[in-house]
């Protein structure tokens, strides 16, 4: 079997996602191919766009369609609401017929957390951490808190600060007067956040997505991380809450291992590619 991912190629995390896919399906003997163009050369058993609206996925999409090749349409978050600070809102109307029309071409409509659900109908399908590189390490702790992600109210965030910690918040241009135990730190690429996590303890995650790439892979790596979870997502966790999770890197390996996610997505593959 030959699967085509295509994504844009701003798009980091999708972009590590897919790399770990590829790592994954080559151990079942699937060739999985990437590009960022949405250009289909040569024959596919199965196309799998990530965001609907980039460019390179609506070009995959409509090629697929007139190549009759099954497509799969995964969604991961602001292609299908947007966060602000009075909570997730629609989309503008020009985005929300971009989502539909793909999803009318698509086979299969993946959501990659669990809110998602309240806006679209599809499959969820937890993202996969990759937990080779996220791991806890053998570094000196700093003592202090980190706040990573982006937040969009101040006014979220400030209830959950202590007076007596230390905080150290990832600067995503986000321009915030903060109290003085918090320090802006630079930002970090992708391949430097291992590192980054492992000279801390514990982690303010982003409070407007329930389950974040980023909060997931600080848990890998055996921080305590909160982001005010939602009781009522977590029955895609058997009932447990992240944010309550004893032993975090053991919480990630249950629910998002990559064996587990492709062996979900393996079956999604061949029961498309038989229709």
């Amino acid at each position: 079997m030959k699967v085509l991912h295509v994504c844009s190629k701003k798009a980091v995390p999708m972009l590590n996602i897919i790399k770990l896919y590829q790592r994954e399906l080559k151990k079942h003997g699937i060739r999985c191919d990437a590009n960022t163009t949405g250009e289909v050369k040569g024959n596919y058993d199965v196309i799998h766009g990530h965001y609907s609206l980039t460019k390179p996925v609506i070009k995959a999409c409509l090629r697929a369609r007139t190549q009759g090749i099954p497509f799969i349409i995964h969604h991961h978050g602001s292609d299908v609401r947007r966060i602000t600070e009075h909570g997730p809102k629609r989309l503008p109307p020009h985005h929300n017929l971009i989502g539909a029309m793909i999803r009318r071409g698509a086979d299969v409509t993946l959501l990659s957390t669990p809110d998602l659900h309240e806006w679209v109908e599809g499959l969820y399908l937890a993202n996969p951490v990759d937990l080779q590189r996220f791991r806890p390490m053998e570094r000196e702790k700093n003592g202090r808190v980190l706040i990573f992600g982006s937040f969009v109210s101040k006014k979220a965030l400030l209830p959950l600060l202590k007076d007596d910690e230390e905080y150290d918040m990832l600067n995503w241009g986000v321009d915030m007067d903060m109290p003085n135990n918090v320090r802006k730190i630079p930002f970090r690429p992708n391949k430097k956040l291992p590192e980054l996590f492992n000279r801390y303890e514990k982690m303010i995650g982003p409070l407007v997505d329930p389950v974040s790439l980023g909060r997931l892979e600080a848990m890998a790596c055996g921080l305590d991380t909160y982001t005010n979870f939602p009781k009522k997502y977590e029955v895609y966790y058997g009932f447990e809450n992240p944010d309550h999770a004893k032993e975090p890197r053991k919480f990630v390996e249950k629910y998002h291992s990559p064996s587990k996610i492709i062996d979900v997505l393996l079956s999604i593959y061949h029961d498309i590619s038989r229709r």
